[in-house]
């Protein structure tokens, strides 16, 4: 949500300079301009919009190709803003000006603040924070998806010694962990060998091709080990924890996401306090008077 206000902002501020400068400087373009005999794509006053403006465009921008008609509309409707503010500058530019100065001005307070903040912030988050905001948060992460934590394969039948593959999944020495992960090298695209991770099992399914016939959920309930043969392929799932949703996501899951979440009600709080003591010196210094409450 920040992220977004501060392009918001940005946009605004860009679109405002573009008007601003376009009323200030508006005659000069149009005394300047050099109409080109190639043929133009849309034209609004002595303003051209030629086909290699938009060839750059694309070229710059490639997600935009499909968007060119819409581009042109958007193109268009800005030289006829800038026209009409330049038309009716007497009355305009001094409000373009204004908002222009306040977002100069609060861009500038923002960064200011931003450096004073990220200079006294404490970036440590402890194992033991995170496990109290988690305990004392726990409807803040309710999972979204059943997870689970495996091995899951997908073999082709003809793949040479996979008879040994269901003892190897098994097996919980790490010799026979090597063996499967060296055997499953040719195969990356269609297995999932870091048992140590939450993973949605949604996506396990999808990952290895796997299309159970049933409830996919119900499958994971009720089944440790499944070993299922196909017309072309074979399934190894081995599962060794999985949760299922609405329940609450696993503290590990969560670390990331709990460390950001505290980080930034640090900053907000730290941000109130530099504020705080910023008003209290200047006070105290008679720069700043305020005669309210």
């Amino acid at each position: 949500m920040y992220r977004l206000k501060r392009l918001l902002t940005y946009g605004i501020l860009l679109l405002l300079i573009t008007i601003y400068f376009g009323i200030r400087y508006g005659n000069i373009w149009k005394q300047n301009k050099t109409i080109s005999n190639d043929p133009f794509i849309a034209r609004v006053g002595n303003q051209y919009l030629y086909p290699s403006d938009i060839e750059l465009l694309n070229d710059t921008c490639p997600e935009t190709t499909d968007k060119s008609p819409q581009y042109i509309k958007e193109w268009a409707c800005r030289q006829l803003l800038i026209a009409y503010g330049t038309s009716h500058s007497h009355e305009i530019q001094p409000l373009v000006e204004d908002k222009i100065n306040d977002y100069k001005n609060d861009l500038l307070a923002h960064h200011i603040l931003e450096k004073f903040v990220n200079q006294e912030l404490n970036s440590d988050v402890s194992l033991d924070e995170i496990a109290n905001y988690y305990n004392n948060n726990p409807n803040d992460f309710i999972l979204n998806c059943d997870i689970v934590k495996g091995t899951f394969l997908s073999m082709p039948k003809k793949a040479t010694g996979i008879n040994a593959i269901k003892s190897l999944m098994l097996s919980t020495k790490p010799i026979d962990r090597k063996k499967l992960e060296t055997y499953c090298k040719p195969y990356m695209n269609t297995v999932i060998l870091e048992s140590s991770k939450w993973i949605s099992w949604e996506f396990v399914l999808r990952k290895i091709g796997f299309q159970p016939l049933g409830d996919a959920t119900r499958l994971l309930k009720t089944n440790k080990f499944i070993h299922v043969p196909s017309r072309k392929r074979i399934y190894f799932l081995k599962i060794d924890e999985y949760k299922i949703a609405p329940g609450i996501a696993p503290l590990a899951l969560m670390e990331e996401r709990i460390k950001t979440i505290i980080l930034h009600k640090r900053r907000l709080a730290l941000a109130s306090q530099i504020k705080e003591k910023l008003l209290e010196n200047a006070k105290k210094n008679n720069t700043c008077v305020i005669h309210v409450n």
